[in-house]
């Protein structure tokens, strides 16, 4: 269970920092806020919803890192297979023909 709040505490500072270091990330919620006349409640709401969406967008692109690179394992691991195929039929081949 430490573990798991450690993971926890290290992933929340980790997105704090990064928040806090990247001023794309809230500059913009700042600058629609005042233009647009928006109460901080509004405003907060929209970052947080902004924030989910971009936090569920990095895991998914994640997964799909995760799913692409298994294939592509496979993928490589049938390459070697066919390639040691393809080196037996031509030897049996050549055998044949000699």
């Amino acid at each position: 269970m430490d573990n798991y709040y450690i993971i926890l505490s290290t992933s929340v500072i980790i997105a704090f920092v990064h928040t806090i270091l990247g001023p794309d990330h809230y500059i913009p919620f700042v600058a629609l806020s005042k233009s647009m006349s928006w109460s901080l409640r509004k405003t907060l709401l929209i970052t947080i919803i902004c924030g989910i969406g971009h936090v569920l967008s990095s895991v998914l692109l994640g997964i799909l890192g995760i799913m692409f690179g298994e294939n592509l394992l496979r993928l490589v691991d049938i390459e070697s297979k066919r390639g040691e195929l393809a080196a037996l039929l031509l030897l049996i081949f050549s055998f044949t023909y000699f």
